[in-house]
């Protein structure tokens, strides 16, 4: 990891900041993209389209009696009811777990004709689903400057302003969020502190890409999360088509520009979707540190915290790998037709998935450690007539847990 100098497009001081506070004084989002909770109370929805983070205050919310998983099958018909949209015109952007109620959060956007209305619903196991009315609601807003306009599209009709906040992060009073800019280095990095305040850093990114084998300064950081790695606060960031990267959280500063270190390759033609960092059993059934990168069009990728720690001080790659695949240790995981995920509780990851025996969503808990549900398969064990040997003891139990997970199935078809 190297701190480059000052990029003359930051030094202009592309981050500024301006303030809104109350509902009355907030504006309305122009859009409801990455969401993310800083605690019980607050929760960041950032506008994208509007060049803006919001932080929404929540009223008290009661913790959750138990640790339960999500079986609301298809989701998405119930969402078009509930809201009157027809069903092919929600965009589903992001979800977030709150940290008590474990209630899920849904970004989306419903479209009609060439105009596009922001949305957040919560939602809870029994499938009960609540629009959050923003109007409402206390808050602060923070302004991104410099921001991407519709003047740049890709692929004729995806506006750059998509990009502006494409992940975000709250680690110790400290908002981490990810993005494109309007600078000669597109790929930003910003550090605001919660509450917000004039003190915000921005940063440019440039990585190597080995499947490129190139330098790259605009594509955006995907997805992100800050984590601990031998004691030094990093983001490890996932771009697309597949680098995995670590940037030390004190080589950021408000106008430097800042070289991560490559130091895996996971494949190409594929969008990370969520790094999402938790504690699960590993192999001998003990607690582990890991970090799951969840793919758009691959398995999902489990790295263990200490290999990730130990790449990190490596050299890290700087060599073309044409077919990814490169780098420290991943496994993978079959965790297909994710949308977005989030992580809900010491047991559980859940996931806005698309399902594909119907083609509706579903919003789905996985058990950490299995990274499937039974529910989803028939196979020789679901015969009741099934021998389990000896040494399956534990592979039986561990099937009963998973057949309890899918308890509330019937209440949600």
């Amino acid at each position: 990891m190297k701190l480059n100098s000052t990029s003359p497009a930051l030094a202009a001081g592309i981050l500024s900041l301006s303030f809104a506070t109350g509902a009355a004084a907030l504006e309305t989002p122009q859009s409801t993209t990455v969401l993310e909770f800083a605690d019980s109370k607050t929760l960041f929805v950032a506008d994208s389209d509007g060049g803006r983070i919001f932080a929404y205050t929540l009223p008290e919310a009661a913790p959750a009696a138990e640790s339960r998983s999500y079986n609301l099958i298809s989701l998405g018909a119930r969402l078009a009811a509930s809201t009157g949209a027809d069903p092919y015109s929600i965009s589903y952007h992001d979800i977030a777990v709150h940290p008590v109620s474990k209630e899920t959060y849904i970004s989306m956007s419903l479209s009609s004709g060439d105009s596009k209305s922001p949305m957040i619903v919560r939602v809870d196991q029994d499938g009960t689903i609540t629009p959050l009315d923003l109007t409402t609601l206390e808050g602060t807003s923070v302004e991104l400057n410099g921001t991407p306009d519709d003047s740049v599209t890709f692929w004729h009709d995806i506006p750059a302003a998509a990009f502006t906040v494409t992940d975000l992060d709250f680690v110790d009073g400290t908002l981490f969020a990810a993005g494109l800019s309007t600078g000669e280095f597109a790929s930003t990095l910003r550090q605001i502190p919660y509450p917000f305040t004039e003190s915000a850093s921005t940063s440019s990114i440039e990585i190597y890409h080995t499947v490129h084998n190139q330098t790259e300064t605009r594509a955006p950081i995907r997805a992100m999360s800050v984590v601990d790695l031998d004691g030094v606060k990093t983001v490890v960031a996932a771009y697309t088509c597949t680098p995995l990267v670590t940037i030390p959280s004190g080589d950021l500063a408000d106008g430097a520009h800042v070289s991560g270190k490559t130091v895996a390759e996971l494949g190409y033609g594929n969008t990370p979707l969520e790094v999402l960092h938790f504690t699960a059993p590993n192999e001998e059934f003990q607690p582990e540190e890991y970090v799951l990168v969840i793919n758009k069009e691959r398995d999902a990728d489990l790295i263990r915290v200490s290999d990730l720690a130990e790449a990190s001080k490596g050299e890290g790659l700087s060599s073309p790998e044409l077919w990814g695949d490169a780098g420290v240790k991943t496994a993978a995981r079959p965790l297909g037709a994710v949308l977005q995920a989030d992580d809900q509780d010491e047991q559980f990851l859940v996931t806005l998935k698309r399902n594909l025996d119907t083609g509706d969503v579903d919003l789905v808990s996985f058990r950490k450690g299995a990274y499937f549900r039974l529910s989803d398969f028939v196979s020789e064990y679901n015969f009741p007539d099934y021998q389990y040997v000896e040494e399956q003891e534990f592979f039986r139990n561990f099937q009963n847990m998973l057949k309890a997970d899918a308890g509330y199935a019937d209440l949600a078809r």
